[in-house]
């Protein structure tokens, strides 16, 4: 059910000059730094990473977010395993 759901949602990524990044389908800030921001997406976790990061604007009702900076990296976070921790022990 929950592949489903992410299936419908659309999410746009756009890195402008290498300076201007604009992220659609931003659920909330994790992580606001000058290195590095992270962000809870439609898609997982997202990570961006760079120098002198600026959060510009976050807008709630389009769910878009603005990110001005140097920018190295983007770079999606995989889920992580759901294996219960003692069945890994275990095996």
């Amino acid at each position: 059910m929950e592949n489903i759901e992410k299936e419908k949602k659309e999410q746009l990524i756009i890195l402008s000059n290498k300076q201007n990044l604009s992220v659609s389908g931003t659920n909330k800030i994790i992580s606001l730094k000058p290195e590095l921001i992270q962000l809870d997406t439609v898609y997982g976790g997202l990570i961006i990473s760079g120098e002198k990061l600026e959060l510009v604007k976050l807008d709630n009702a389009t769910t878009r977010a603005e990110i001005n900076g140097n920018i190295n990296a983007i770079k999606f976070l995989q889920e992580k395993d759901k294996e219960p921790f003692f069945r890994k022990i275990f095996k």
